[in-house]
């Protein structure tokens, strides 16, 4: 180490003596020091006493700034020293992220549903900009020549954390590939900015599955923070399946170390981790059914003049999803890239709601559509055998209040065979609140059996947003509305009427468990993954979640009653299928006055061993026989074919 140069020595050719200064004795160094040569000896003693304070304050200013040099270093190469560092580091040698292609979906006939195509987006890198803040300013007003963003805007993402900031920001979400190009050919005008590509999703099902994928975009920095298998520029599942599997689907990131200059331009490449790519998902979705029953629901949809309709098809015997159609539908690319503020809000304002998920999000009146469960629970009740009979005339009158049929004059005797195939409301007015000689359920009792079906519940679909239906109870109504329970509101839960709503994958669970024969299984999209050469890595197995519900008797003649709606009743159209179906009929009055109906048919086929199970509703169409009907028909009919 250097020595220090000993700026305090005595001065060469002067004799040391003793001197007294100030009235205090001085060698001859300390003399020179405080400016007092010997030929001073003579000077007054007042300027030997400024000559001595001027040099005190310079002594201490040295002093000062000293200690303050010294601090700076140490808090620099100590305290910050790490930081510095890493700061250096990054300068010099940067981790480059390979991006892993998002695994793929298809149908369960492998065809493709979506497919990965490249984005071109522009990121600024801050320590990469001039330091000058002249120079920054002209390069922003080159860039927003060549993306056409606003220079304030470009300045603001390329700022607001800090120029130290080593890692890429988005400037441009998205920029065509002609711009790209132009933008590679001015890069050296273009310091801290670079256009790179980041694949993007592009769904091919024409918005028909937008409901069941979800879409993906930009990760949040709260999404990111604490996940170390992103970067702030990437893509992540927001909703639907692309969230679901969001772990699946992503695959793992590959790296590569470069070395850059202060111009960040890549000096030397150190090798690299490959990526490695997300896995594929087979669906249960059959998309050529998906285009039917949407052809079909949306032909009916025009006849009775109505915008909102959901269908929804699941095979009994595994719960896997077969078909599931909300209309409106909305066209997920349009999150791909980044949705504009205008599209959202058109969406979001658009007074038909096609970002409402029906199937699972919609809560309805189930009208006539429920009685088989009611049916059920009073045959496993006891409150009714197969040979209980209700005498029909047309409705029940209890005092003032009148109950109707929806036949004038009545359907006759009744069983329960004939109350499921005609809808009889007298006989379901009977069996729920009671009549003559029949004990009824009561709301309690119906609460219970139709929480065994589902309803209420979470059926537990692997996409999120279910709604919970509502199955009302007199604690229920006492607390929200204030008023007491009445017999009234116990026959118009009966019929599915009321305070009674449900949801339509609700509904397609109850169907699947009754004609299975009483086992419900867990309802589910995914069928099995599959990596990126086509090996199937693992496969979906049907899941249970609960058996012998109700007795096989009890399951046995409610199948019997909606076997005999397509036979003798309202579903008959249903009749010429190439294959023996069963169904249930619903018309679900709501609106003020009740003056507007929901169209609703449930079905399922082959009648003796079930392979589709299928819901559909037209909201405020009118008649479920007219509406909800043939779009059943028709496309079963297809489906058998």
């Amino acid at each position: 180490m250097k020595k220090r140069k000993n700026y305090f020595k005595p001065l060469t050719g002067v004799k040391a003596k003793n001197t007294h200064i100030g009235g205090t004795k001085h060698s001859a160094n300390e003399r020179w020091i405080f400016g007092v040569l010997p030929a001073d000896k003579d000077a007054p003693g007042i300027e030997d006493e400024k000559s001595e304070k001027r040099f005190h304050s310079f002594f201490v200013a040295i002093a000062i700034l000293f200690v303050v040099l010294f601090g700076r270093s140490f808090y620099l190469q100590v305290v910050r020293g790490q930081e510095s560092l890493t700061l250096a580091q990054e300068n010099r040698f940067r981790i480059q992220t390979i991006r892993a292609p998002r695994g793929l979906f298809y149908d369960r006939n492998k065809t493709a549903l979506v497919k990965n195509i490249p984005n071109y987006e522009v990121t600024v890198i801050p320590n990469d900009l001039p330091k000058d803040e002249a120079e920054r300013e002209v390069i922003y007003h080159r860039l927003a020549e060549t993306i056409e963003v606003k220079v304030e805007d470009i300045k603001k993402k390329a700022e607001e954390k800090g120029l130290q900031y080593t890692q890429p920001l988005l400037v441009d979400k998205s920029v065509s590939r002609d711009v790209s190009l132009v933008f590679e050919s001015r890069q050296t005008e273009l310091k801290g900015f670079y256009v790179g590509t980041n694949p993007i999703r592009e769904y091919l099902d024409n918005g028909l599955l937008s409901h069941v994928f979800g879409y993906v975009g930009r990760i949040s920095e709260d999404e990111l923070a604490g996940n170390e298998d992103y970067i702030l520029t990437d893509y992540i599942g927001k909703s639907g399946l692309e969230r679901t599997y969001e772990d699946i689907l992503k695959g793992v990131n590959g790296k590569e170390r470069i070395e850059v200059d202060s111009a960040g331009e890549i000096i030397r490449r150190y090798g690299q981790e490959e990526p490695i790519l997300g896995d594929n998902m087979v669906l249960s979705i059959d998309f050529n059914l998906q285009k039917k029953l949407t052809e079909e629901l949306t032909r009916q949809m025009k006849k009775a003049k109505v915008e909102k309709a959901s269908a929804v098809a699941v095979n009994p015997q595994n719960g896997e999803v077969l078909a599931f159609v909300s209309l409106p539908t909305y066209d997920n690319n349009l999150f791909a890239k980044g949705i504009s503020e205008k599209d959202y809000e058109k969406l979001l304002n658009d007074e038909n709601s096609p970002l409402l998920n029906r199937v699972i999000t919609g809560e309805y009146p189930s009208g006539s559509i429920i009685k088989p469960y009611i049916a059920a629970a009073a045959l496993d009740e006891g409150t009714i055998t197969e040979n209980t009979t209700v005498h029909s005339t047309g409705g029940i009158k209890i005092g003032e209040w009148e109950f109707p049929d929806w036949k004038k004059g009545g359907h006759g005797v009744t069983n329960v065979f004939k109350a499921i195939a005609e809808s009889v409301n007298t006989f379901f007015y009977a069996i729920s609140g009671g009549y003559k000689d029949v004990k009824g359920l009561g709301p309690d009792k119906i609460k219970e059996y139709l929480t065994k079906f589902g309803f209420g519940k979470y059926v537990g679909l692997d996409i999120e947003g279910e709604s919970l239906g509502h199955i009302p109870t007199p604690e229920w109504k006492e607390e929200v509305k204030n008023e007491p329970w009445y017999l009234g509101d116990t026959y118009h839960m009966g019929i599915g009427q009321g305070d009674v709503l449900v949801t339509p994958l609700q509904m397609v669970n109850a169907l699947s468990t009754v004609a299975n024969g009483g086992t419900m299984y867990k309802l589910h999209f995914l069928k099995s993954i599959v990596d990126s050469d086509g090996n199937v890595k693992s496969e979906k197995s049907k899941e249970v979640v609960a058996t012998d519900i109700f007795s096989k008797e009890t399951i046995a003649a409610v199948r019997k009653g909606m076997r005999q709606t397509v036979t003798s009743g309202s579903g008959r159209a249903l009749n010429s299928l190439p294959v023996t179906a069963a169904g249930k009929t619903g018309t679900a009055q709501y609106g003020p006055n009740n003056e507007k109906k929901h169209a609703w048919f449930t079905a399922f086929a082959p009648y003796e061993k079930p392979t589709i199970a299928m819901v559909v509703l037209l909201e405020g169409a009118g008649e479920g026989s007219d509406y909800a009907v043939p779009v059943a028909n028709e496309t079963l009919r297809w489906y058998f074919k």
